[in-house]
């Protein structure tokens, strides 16, 4: 009896406290919800935090293209500048006659002077029509503002008008220089040799040949650059050109 009774009390003492142990249906609902919102507070935040971890990225972005832009406005500036200097200098040995006659000092051999008359037929009034020089700065503007497509096209139709004009070596020049700053370096090579090939008295030929060989290092053929840029450095010794080349030369032969 007594152990029938025990039993029963031990029961009675289980359920009521697995009554007390497990919590009511409310409260566990309650406990779930704040939970999720826990969760949804945690994930606002890293949402939150990645966003302004973006945000930073794209202000730095901006930043760097904000300094890329400059320096290539700096470089563009500096570009059109180069032109300028060049044309102002070709122009006044233009004026002259100086290209007519013969190559600067460090160019090279020496030319031998032309007569009197010669030089007199070189003379601006006589050589330099008014249109010709309308045309010619017409196609160097396209090239200082570095619309250099356009300003290939109206070089190449200058040459068609005046091949033998006093203006022609330089428009050859710039078709080479046109290519070269576009990277077109089989294109510049070929309008740099027209300049060596049909203006052999024009004295950007130190220049036009080191550019040659500057092209020809870019396309990856070594040997076609060292060739030129050695024939460089024969024909014009003492030329600033000539120094550039020597330091490509040792660069090459470190090379291999």
């Amino acid at each position: 009896m007594r152990a029938v009774r025990l039993s029963l009390t031990l029961a009675t003492l289980l359920a009521a406290g697995g009554a007390l142990a497990a919590p009511p249906a409310q409260d566990l609902n309650a406990r779930i919800t704040r939970l999720e919102q826990l969760l949804e507070n945690q994930t606002l935040v890293d949402m939150h935090t990645r966003l302004e971890a973006l945000q930073r990225e794209v202000q730095q972005l901006h930043g760097r293209l904000e300094e890329q832009a400059h320096t290539i406005e700096g470089l563009q500036r500096r570009q059109r500048d180069l032109y300028m200097d060049i044309d102002r200098r070709l122009s006044r040995m233009e004026r002259e006659g100086s290209a007519a006659v013969t190559p600067p000092a460090d160019s090279g051999p020496a030319q031998a002077p032309e007569s009197a008359a010669g030089t007199a037929a070189a003379e601006p009034d006589a050589a330099v029509t008014a249109q010709e020089r309308a045309a010619y700065q017409k196609a160097f503007d396209l090239l200082r503002d570095l619309r250099y497509d356009q300003a290939a096209t109206e070089f190449h139709e200058f040459l068609k008008q005046y091949p033998e004009g006093r203006y022609a070596h330089i428009a050859q020049y710039w078709l080479g220089e046109a290519s070269y700053a576009q990277r077109h370096f089989k294109q510049a090579i070929a309008e740099y040799q027209k300049l060596l090939d049909n203006y052999p008295r024009s004295p950007k030929l130190a220049e036009a040949m080191l550019k040659i060989g500057y092209s020809h290092n870019e396309l990856g053929d070594k040997a076609a650059a060292t060739s030129m840029l050695n024939e460089l450095v024969k024909r014009y010794p003492n030329s600033t050109e000539a120094g550039q080349a020597r330091n490509l030369l040792q660069q090459l032969r470190r090379e291999g």
